[in-house]
């Protein structure tokens, strides 16, 4: 720690400094200018192998980015929100962080412009699929209109039945040819046999009704509204007791919670409908939000372990945060990433075990083309490896070792992220593009964040809990 750092700063600047404020001139007062930088090398990446490169690719990156970030602000929301629906003083000096990074969800709607200008413009087309139905919908139904209603039905049902023999003498011949050894054949009658896609017309039919360009639009203004009147007034409302140390307030952000959590959950789970499993429209996942959510915890709980880690090291925040408090989260985040493994685990096992192969589909994309090792890097990197070393209690009472299990979760987050989005593109080959859509989106986003956290106190002072939190120990 520098000298400057444990210099108060009133004596910098002449004004009494807010108590837990970063110092004038520390590293948390200008920590911003690091993901700002990375911000601008991101945009120089996307211009020149996204833009003069590869659009198409650029889509699928960009997409990669925003959810990676969305996922703190899904997380930063559901700790603020769990913390004031349980009343619970274990969080309150740590609560600071997640309140800041929800407050950025204003700035990943700004950011998210550049993903759907360049969906609906036609640039970008990872959704074309289900958006280009209604288009051949309204063409299929013009061409009807030129028939009478009589010659309609019976031209349908011709040809119907002339598809049906067709698909099934289609089907016969590719199950000959995989009898007799050729493995072309044998991946055809795996991915692409006609009754797979005369399901998969049928299933993508189903949902045009959910799946048009329209709605899709205006779920998502929605969606960016509801997190954002969400994240600010519990940032707002922090802040101003802050201020005014009125107890009111925080009885009005309890009284908010349970009402916020139900529009949380019900947004981050159609959101997570809308933009990551329709890139595979015609399959489906009940437990795709859970799973969603699942990995924003752990994302979030990561982040505020490094933040919260480094504040201690550095002396900013006194010992308003100290080794209980990252016992604290390390348990949390300890137990989230068993939630996630659990909840993506069930997905995979009911899906393998019902054998359908329409729903199989999306895991198979996962497992070719090189996704096979991303896959097995994410079972032992993102659970089997870190459940043996945070389950340690020496571990999570250690801050050096919490902070290397912290980076290494937060890491596998982001792997999880684009192994959720990238595999519908194509075979795993990273690109810079790929690495400048991450630089870009994330820089700025936590550039705001980094900036906010030098600018605030990094402990909400006017919480009525604040002393509780302050005395908080472990009994075991």
């Amino acid at each position: 720690m520098s000298k400057d750092e444990k210099k108060p700063a009133e004596k910098k600047s002449g004004k009494k400094a807010q108590p837990y404020t970063a110092p004038e001139g520390s590293f948390w007062a200008k920590a911003w200018t690091l993901p700002a930088v990375l911000a601008g090398l991101g945009l120089l990446l996307v211009i020149v192998f996204g833009v003069m490169g590869n659009v198409e690719r650029l889509g699928y990156a960009y997409l990669f980015a925003l959810i990676t970030v969305l996922t703190f602000v899904f997380g930063g929301l559901f700790l603020v929100i769990a913390e004031h629906l349980t009343a619970g003083h274990w969080g309150v000096t740590t609560r600071r962080i997640p309140e800041v990074v929800a407050s950025a969800a204003p700035l990943v709607g700004v950011l998210a412009i550049p993903l759907f200008a360049g969906v609906y413009s036609g640039s970008f087309t990872m959704y074309d699929e289900w958006m280009h139905v209604h288009h051949h919908d309204a063409e299929h139904e013009e061409g009807e209109g030129e028939h009478d209603e009589g010659d309609s039905e019976e031209g349908d049902e011709a040809a119907e039945d002339e598809a049906s023999d067709e698909e099934a003498s289609l089907f016969g011949a590719s199950v000959a040819h995989a009898q007799h050894g050729d493995a072309e054949a044998e991946e055809h009658v795996a991915h692409h046999t006609p009754q797979y896609e005369a399901l998969h017309h049928a299933t993508l039919q189903k949902k045009s009704g959910y799946l048009a360009p329209t709605g899709w639009g205006v779920r998502a203004l929605f969606y960016f509204l509801i997190w954002t009147v969400l994240a600010l007034f519990y940032f707002r409302t922090s802040r101003k007791q802050d201020e005014t140390k009125d107890l009111q307030l925080t009885n009005k952000m309890k009284k908010w919670a349970p009402l916020s959590a139900i529009a949380f959950g019900l947004t981050l789970t159609f959101a997570a409908f809308d933009w990551v499993m329709s890139l595979e429209p015609t399959w489906y996942s009940t437990i795709f939000g859970v799973v969603i959510f699942a990995g924003s915890a752990v994302g979030i709980l990561a982040f505020t372990t490094i933040i919260a880690i480094s504040l201690i090291q550095r002396g900013v925040v006194g010992k308003a945060m100290n080794v209980e408090h990252v016992h604290d989260l390390g348990k949390l985040l300890f137990g989230f990433m068993c939630f996630w493994a659990y909840t993506s685990f069930s997905q995979w096992m009911l899906i393998w075990y019902a054998g359908i192969p329409e729903e199989a589909v999306w895991f198979h994309k996962r497992w070719e083309g090189g996704w096979q090792f991303w896959s097995i890097v994410l079972m032992l990197g993102h659970f089997a490896l870190p459940f043996y070393y945070l389950i340690s209690r020496m571990v999570k009472r250690r801050l050096p070792m919490m902070m290397i299990g912290a980076i290494w979760l937060l890491t596998m987050h982001i792997a999880d992220v684009y192994w959720y989005v990238m595999p519908q593109f194509g075979p795993l080959t990273p690109r810079p593009v790929d690495f400048g859509a991450l630089f870009l989106v994330g820089g700025t986003f936590f550039a705001y964040v980094f900036w906010q956290l030098g600018r605030v106190p990094l402990v909400p002072v006017g919480d009525p809990r604040l002393q509780r939190g302050l005395d908080h120990h472990q009994s075991h």
